[in-house]
């Protein structure tokens, strides 16, 4: 790897931990059972997915899940706590692999699919080992601001356009086939991790 100059991470299940089955338990106990039908952790429902992709705001989206489940009396903060149980941790582990990359020089990212009320639990997620998410990273791309989801080749045309990534210097890490074979397309070096791997294993030469 030693032409690599760029990482670029997922963030659910890659360094952040989910557990969707948690997540539609929690559903299930607000009523909500075609909510917790629907939810993917890697291609989202099309509801979420406008979500996701800066189509509709929050309350657009809580009155959908509403009217999907049939559940008028459930608020917005039912709902914002059931979909947040998806997200589990940030290993201080893995914060302090992408500090010593940052300081070994490599660049790091994030491109995620994801919506704003995911974020604020991530954000307080990245503050285990006592700094700020932007602390770990270049730049921090996500589909609801760049108003497009992965797979879709426009996103990550738009990352490199705004950074200035070559894709031959850079390797991206995502759980979801689809994205990697995207990713790949475009001549970025890939790795998908198994369900809960470590992949520390990549850098060993790096930070070594």
């Amino acid at each position: 790897m030693e032409q690599i100059k760029n990482v670029i991470f997922d963030l659910g299940g890659v360094l952040v931990g989910l557990d969707a089955e948690r997540c539609r338990r929690a559903f299930r106990h607000l009523g909500m059972n075609a909510i917790a039908d629907i939810i993917d952790p890697c291609y989202p429902a099309e509801m979420i997915g406008q979500l996701e992709r800066g189509d509709i705001d929050y309350q657009e989206a809580c009155d959908k899940m509403r009217t999907i489940a049939n559940a008028p009396d459930i608020t917005n903060e039912q709902i914002e706590w059931a979909y947040g149980e998806f997200l589990i941790d940030t290993p201080v582990e893995k914060l302090r692999m992408l500090e010593q990359l940052r300081k070994k020089g490599y660049k790091t990212y994030v491109l995620s699919n994801n919506n704003p009320i995911s974020m604020k639990r991530v954000k307080e997620m990245f503050k285990a080992d006592g700094h700020d998410m932007d602390y770990y990273f270049d730049k921090i791309y996500l589909s609801y601001q760049l108003r497009e989801l992965k797979p879709n080749e426009v996103v990550f045309r738009r990352m490199v356009a705004d950074s200035g990534m070559k894709p031959e210097e850079s390797l991206f890490i995502d759980d979801g086939q689809r994205n990697v074979d995207t990713a790949l397309r475009l001549g970025f070096g890939v790795y998908m991790p198994a369900e809960g791997e470590d992949f520390s294993h990549l850098f060993s030469d790096m930070l070594g």
